[in-house]
């Protein structure tokens, strides 16, 4: 009952098909079967990730979201804006079931969530962090109008991009 009046002061926000939320214990299924190729399919792995960016809400005030689509609670993924415990600033992230890909839903929902950073955090204040070989993820990066920072990207090594998030003035 407790966690879900805390969970109650967080947002919600909803998209034409979408609705991004805090994730429940419910969530962390999809969560494990999602991300199994990060951490293995450890149960104990699955959940401290799953604990550790869902936490973000507590120590920074922004964190996972949970994706649904409108009218069913169900998760059909994840996007995060976060940060891991290295990671220079805050990053805008994603993660979807592979039956739920190329549907436009990724785009939606991050495009959301940066709309939700822009006024939470500010312009130019969040980056992904995408690896140079993920061309699906650098092409959402740019359709998000994210552009690519070279002083930041000079921190790591020639395969890593870092793309900075923006708001364009009309």
């Amino acid at each position: 009952m407790a966690a879900a009046q805390y969970r109650a002061a967080l947002p919600v926000i909803q998209t034409r098909r979408l609705v991004l939320r805090v994730p429940t214990l419910e969530d962390l299924p999809v969560w494990t079967s999602i991300c199994k190729d990060s951490f293995g399919d450890t149960p104990q792995a699955a959940w401290t990730e799953f604990s550790y960016y869902t936490a973000g809400w507590l120590l920074h005030g922004h964190g996972l979201f949970t994706v649904t689509l409108k009218g069913d609670d169900r998760a059909i993924g994840f996007v995060v804006l976060g940060l891991e415990w290295d990671d220079h600033e805050p990053e805008l992230g994603y993660m979807f079931g592979a039956e739920h890909r190329m549907q436009g839903y990724a785009t939606e929902a991050c495009a959301a969530v940066r709309d939700f950073g822009f006024d939470l955090l500010g312009s130019g204040q969040f980056v992904s962090y995408v690896s140079q070989s993920n061309t699906r993820s650098n092409a959402l990066a740019q359709r998000l109008g994210a552009v690519r920072d070279a002083n930041a990207e000079s921190a790591f090594g020639p395969t890593q991009h870092v793309w900075r998030y923006r708001e364009v003035q009309a």
